[in-house]
């Protein structure tokens, strides 16, 4: 399991801002290609040490990847406190902001074109998961490592390349995040998406399709927490609602995957 999609989205903030005040590109829509795909490989930097520590020394990957949460947070902290500071922020600490000329243009009102590239990247891993021999390959791998040595498929390797690739769309979830919300690297990066992603993940298996749609309405949730503080509600209903369907999901999982017998003295 990867816990640390949370460092990982603000890891793709951070490196899609380092390439932004680096590098000028006159072509808008070219620069918010580059930026993107930064965000992914900065996602994809901060789990690589959790992912070679795995498949080398086979080190748990969920203490590792949490305990890279606090590094990258605690780098972002540094930075929009220090050399990124933005002087005109006053006592918020974040960095300056990217400019308009590389925001995802919107659909409407507030959704941007970070819902279709979910949604691609949804299809993308269907895919990959589903159809191709990599995929199939990662699930013998996943199911039983004695089965992967017998059918000559190098399960180190597939297990080191998938855990790349979920860092590298947790660091675009950043990237996207920062291109069409927030504008610019802060402590408000990610409002713990990364930690309701393990909620949506296990909710539904970790089935792309079922991620995508169990996402949106998480997202819709949180939004919907936001705005109902307007009207006096506490926007923690939101969080109790999640959190009550991930306990429903288990119980729900529980059931479908265990009997209760009852068993006899004699037997």
């Amino acid at each position: 399991w990867n816990i640390g999609a949370e460092g990982q989205i603000f890891m793709g903030g951070i490196v899609l801002n380092f390439i932004y005040i680096s590098l000028e590109i006159s072509n808008p829509s070219l620069s918010i290609l580059v930026l993107l795909l930064s965000s992914f490989v900065g996602g994809s930097l901060c789990i690589f040490i959790p992912a070679i520590t795995k498949v080398l020394f086979g080190v748990n990957e969920i203490i590792t990847t949490l305990l890279f949460n606090y590094i990258i947070i605690g780098f972002t902290v540094y930075l929009v406190n220090g050399p990124w500071k933005d002087p005109n922020s006053l006592n918020f600490p974040a960095a300056t902001y990217v400019g308009k000329e590389v925001y995802l243009p919107t659909i409407f009102g507030k959704l941007s074109y970070g819902f279709i590239i979910c949604f691609l990247c949804t299809l993308g891993i269907h895919y990959l998961k589903e159809k191709s021999v990599f995929g199939y390959e990662l699930r013998i791998s996943g199911g039983s490592a004695l089965t992967a040595i017998y059918a000559g498929i190098n399960a180190k390797q597939k297990a080191f390349i998938a855990m790349l690739i979920g860092g590298g769309l947790a660091g675009l979830a950043g990237g996207v995040e920062l291109l069409s919300q927030t504008h610019r690297v802060s402590t408000g990066l990610s409002q713990g998406f990364g930690y309701t992603a393990i909620i949506v993940a296990a909710i539904t298996g970790m089935r792309p399709l079922g991620i995508f749609l169990v996402g949106s309405l998480f997202g819709a949730l949180t939004i919907g927490g936001s705005v109902i503080q307007t009207i006096g509600v506490s926007s923690y209903i939101a969080d109790i609602i999640q959190a009550t369907t991930l306990f429903g999901a288990l119980i729900a999982q529980f059931f479908f995957s265990y009997k209760i017998l009852k068993v006899n003295d004699d037997d």
